[in-house]
């Protein structure tokens, strides 16, 4: 590829990947989601007499390997995602606090954690996510992302169940749809 179509391909998903990493949409999720369009694309695209085109032909077209695109084409076939099966980091801490019991409290909701104090403490949550990041970094980005707060006592509560959720939802999905043309 030129250095000039890559700049072009840069400039006009920047603004894209610049919303997707505000509403916390990580490059994994939408690494699955682009690896399908280009796939469901390929295969009209490049098919003849109105069928889809074959699995080399879109292996070739996309740079995914054969057997990628026979499992996402079958997907596709059966109109299932694979977006549903992608799991944020941040959403596994979120679903970890959430449904494990020894982050919950008496009466079983998401319990107020101490950074590093105890054994459910907001560290051990994050250790416990398996996520390889820093608790500090999760809890600043889980901040951000208006999903915790933290109280005069340095206590940790959950705000959301999900990163992009009621609050935020429409907004997101407003953004998104600026981009396609009428």
């Amino acid at each position: 590829m030129q250095k000039r179509s890559a700049k072009l391909i840069k400039q006009v998903i920047k603004p894209i990947i610049d919303l997707l990493l505000i509403f916390g949409v990580n490059y994994k999720a939408f690494s699955v989601i682009s690896k399908e369009v280009y796939i469901s694309i390929a295969a009209k695209r490049f098919g003849k007499r109105k069928r889809l085109a074959n699995n080399s032909r879109i292996s070739i077209a996309t740079g995914v390997s054969r057997r990628e695109v026979s499992r996402i084409k079958k997907l596709l076939l059966e109109e299932k995602s694979m977006e549903e099966k992608v799991v944020l980091p941040l959403q596994r801490v979120i679903d970890l606090w959430i449904f494990n019991e020894n982050f919950h409290d008496h009466d079983s909701l998401p319990k107020l954690l101490s950074y590093d104090d105890g054994n459910a403490s907001f560290c051990k949550l994050v250790g416990q996510s398996r996520i390889n990041v820093t608790p500090k970094s999760v809890m600043h980005e889980l901040e951000r992302l208006g999903l915790i707060e933290i109280n005069k006592e340095g206590k940790i509560r959950l705000l959301q169940n999900k990163i992009i959720n009621d609050s935020n939802e429409d907004i997101f999905h407003a953004r998104l749809n600026s981009f396609i043309p009428n």
